[in-house]
């Protein structure tokens, strides 16, 4: 069995302008000698940017989704400032936003533009929430105890 954790990947949509402002930041050089627990470049992003990048100008696509792991979006967190402004109509501000999101939901799952949480983990709280309602409502188990006397009942 693998020991190492696998990386959770997140998907953020970007438009052109955006990416080509990702890449004018996220380098790839000085990758392999560093030893930083979250470095501020990264090969592997990089080249996700220039094929996005590629398949925006050959294909005539506007919009292009990217995989990051915690680690490349704390890089664009690194690079990427508010107030930045592309000739091409990116906003530093916009995409710091998207990854503000998606950081988060790699925090506590995915959730709504009102921050509710997905239906899945709805699903699942309102099961365990039946569970312990049900573990706490069954019959007496045949002692002549009081079940809220008992040492382990719940406050």
């Amino acid at each position: 069995m693998d020991s190492m954790k696998e990386e959770e990947l997140i998907n953020i949509q970007f438009t052109e302008a955006e990416i080509w402002m990702l890449h004018a930041f996220v380098r790839h050089d000085r990758e392999s000698n560093n030893r930083d627990k979250y470095p501020i470049v990264s090969t592997e992003l990089n080249r996700q940017i220039v094929f996005a990048l590629l398949a925006c100008t050959n294909s005539d696509i506007k919009e292009y989704n990217l995989l990051f792991s915690e680690a490349d979006l704390l890089l664009l967190d690194w690079c990427i400032r508010d107030d930045m402004k592309s000739p091409a109509g990116a906003n530093g501000k916009e995409i710091l936003l998207k990854t503000f999101q998606a950081r988060s939901d790699l925090i506590y799952g995915p959730t709504s533009e009102h921050q509710d949480i997905d239906y899945k983990t709805a699903i699942s709280r309102k099961t365990i929430r039946a569970v312990e309602e049900e573990d706490h409502a069954k019959p007496d188990n045949g002692t002549d105890e009081d079940p809220d006397d008992h040492p382990f009942a719940y406050a």
